[in-house]
């Protein structure tokens, strides 16, 4: 979660400090403003600055909590598309800057339908979170795993090459099958990728190339099903 609402917050709290501070000094009140008796010498910023300064900084905690969750999914925690969409132009000026590729993966699972309808949506939810552990133990700190809609997922992988992503998608399909027998049911997934910036430039095309490539495993899949 990030401060930004908190910092944003506490600078426009001591903006409207100094700027009440100011307003009394320009008015010859020597800065000092009297809340009770004058004798008393009882300061108004004194008692009510500190006071006032931790609910400021719990309306900044509670912005930053609901941009929080506004881009987290629901059931499996992960990142959502909304964030993926705010993100996607710095992390592509990012890879610009440093020279670097970033390889996107976007993830199905097969069958899942079927799933859901042999087992009901209890399991299929379940099935769901499983298989969000299994994408965040396959990747790193670094990369952006996010649910994209329903049964499909998708990985963001800054400053990786095709070996690194080779190399994740046979973690993810081991995991898959011993997740399967735990489970006693047919857990597996589709991969496409696509690479910025030798397969295209900008995120939606990206997205789309991806996309093209996982349907195409996806047929792969079922021929191997059938025949």
């Amino acid at each position: 979660m990030s401060f930004s609402g908190r910092i944003s917050i506490v600078i426009i709290y001591i903006t409207l400090v100094l700027g009440w501070h100011s307003f009394y000094f320009l008015i010859d009140y020597e800065g000092s403003y009297v809340f009770m008796f004058e004798n008393g010498q009882y300061k108004w910023d004194l008692v009510f600055i500190p006071l006032l300064s931790p609910f400021f900084w719990w309306l900044g905690f509670q912005y930053d909590k609901a941009k929080f969750l506004s881009q987290k999914d629901a059931l499996t925690g992960l990142y959502n598309r909304r964030f993926i969409s705010e993100s996607a132009p710095k992390l592509l000026a990012k890879m610009d800057k440093k020279i670097g590729n970033l390889t996107i993966s976007v993830i199905d699972c097969n069958d899942f339908k079927k799933i859901n309808d042999e087992h009901g949506h209890k399991i299929g939810d379940m099935v769901l979170t499983r298989i969000t552990q299994v994408l965040l133990n396959s990747t790193t700190e670094q990369d952006i795993v996010a649910r994209w809609g329903g049964d499909e997922f998708l990985i963001v992988l800054p400053y990786s090459d095709s070996k690194r992503t080779r190399d994740i998608s046979k973690k993810i399909e081991l995991e898959l099958y011993q997740l399967s027998k735990e489970m006693s049911m047919d857990i597996s997934v589709s991969i496409g990728t696509a690479v910025y910036p030798s397969d295209a430039c900008e995120m939606k095309e990206l997205l789309i190339i991806a996309d093209r490539n996982m349907y195409k495993c996806k047929s792969g899949v079922k021929k191997i099903k059938q025949g």
